[in-house]
């Protein structure tokens, strides 16, 4: 998959472009649809497959206050993207020469540059200034700029209504298995290997500690089951989210103790998969109080791990 990060004129390059529009934060199941089908409409006319959408949320420029913290990274966002089968990824900076077009120039700009036999959204989808241009608008003008324009209907899991705004709520009270089901996959957080305290070895539960980058929405604060992938050999564990409290620790963090696993981790990007909420932080009147717990927390999340 080849990666843009600027608009350029790609119609020379490639030719009966489809192409799926959307911010695809957290490229949920109903995203993941919306792009599919590009890649099958791409398919069937023996052409291209694109997304387009923005490196940033467009809210970090029209309203910052209001910009929710992202569920996945970019990097991320385009590896999920690369599995969908698409061609080229358009990952754009949303900025404020965008926030000034309008619907019209925006679709100007699509055709000049893309030139699409195929536009796919989802039904929430709006574009151009004070977001004037519609999903119905797009269908209207596909015949005079060649086009047509597919709108995906949106996408329910046990009647509700999959949203980012929806799996970001849900990660944020700790209900990872069920924000699992709207994204199709684990919540994961990815991050780099950093030191600790080194509390953990003193316990007999060795521990990593993550540092996450900043923007990216992390489960409420608890104790996890868990499970990362380490030069291809999957492992489970146990993630603590929070700040320590027994320690009296203030800074907010990841760690997490991998069963059945030793090793020097640090400096290397490692993803944890978030399976089951298993238990609040909580303060313990002392270390043997605390070790007896994380021997508890490792037996009741067995049964998660397969």
């Amino acid at each position: 998959m080849e990666i843009l990060t600027h608009l350029k004129n790609i119609k020379s390059q490639y030719s009966n472009i489809t192409v799926a529009l959307g911010t695809f934060d957290g490229v949920h199941i109903g995203h993941q649809k919306v792009i599919s089908r590009s890649v099958e409409l791409a398919k069937q006319l023996h052409g291209t497959s694109v997304v387009f959408t923005f490196s940033n949320h467009p809210l970090s420029v029209i309203a910052p206050q209001r910009c929710p913290l992202q569920i996945i990274t970019q990097n991320h966002k385009a590896e999920l993207i690369q599995n969908l089968g698409v061609d080229v990824l358009l990952n754009i900076p949303f900025t404020a020469n965008f926030l000034q077009l309008t619907a019209t120039q925006f679709i100007t700009l699509l055709v000049e540059n893309l030139d699409p036999k195929h536009i796919l959204i989802g039904p929430n989808y709006f574009f151009g200034y004070k977001r004037g241009g519609t999903p119905e608008l797009l269908q209207q003008v596909g015949s005079q700029y060649g086009f047509k324009t597919e709108i995906n209907p949106t996408v329910y899991v046990d009647n509700v209504m999959v949203s980012s705004t929806l799996i970001r709520q849900m990660i944020a009270m700790g209900k990872v298995d069920q924000a699992a089901h709207l994204l199709g996959r684990p919540v994961t957080v990815k991050g780099i290997v950093v030191h600790g305290a080194k509390r953990g070895r003193l316990l007999g539960y060795p521990t990593i500690n993550l540092n996450v980058a900043p923007g990216l929405i992390v489960p409420h604060n608890g104790v996890y089951a868990v499970q990362l992938t380490i030069n291809k050999i999957q492992y489970n564990g146990i993630a603590n989210v929070g700040t320590n409290p027994t320690f009296k620790d203030k800074d907010h963090r990841i760690e997490v103790h991998i069963l059945d696993f030793s090793g020097d981790l640090y400096g290397e990007i490692v993803s944890i998969r978030f399976l089951k909420h298993l238990r609040n932080e909580f303060t313990f009147s002392n270390a043997e109080d605390l070790k007896m717990q994380i021997s508890q927390d490792i037996i009741i999340a067995q049964k998660y791990y397969s």
